[in-house]
């Protein structure tokens, strides 16, 4: 015999399960989004240390008349 609110508790456990499963979804999706932050940030200090040292340069180059 069921009692009459046991679709209810059933349906409430599904839908903590369901949520349970949402939320590891959403830290796994958070933890790669970090990861691949950071990487940009690494490629970015790079690039920009790049820019600065040849920039800076190629500034010099066309300062003193060199060809660029």
């Amino acid at each position: 015999m069921r009692w009459p609110w046991s679709k209810d508790v059933d349906e409430a456990r599904q839908q903590a399960v369901e949520a349970a499963e949402g939320h590891a979804h959403a830290e796994r999706k958070l933890r790669q989004v970090e990861i691949e932050s950071e990487e940009a940030k690494k490629v970015a200090r790079v690039l920009r240390n790049e820019l600065e040292r040849n920039g800076y340069t190629e500034l010099l180059r066309q300062a003193w008349g060199g060809a660029s």
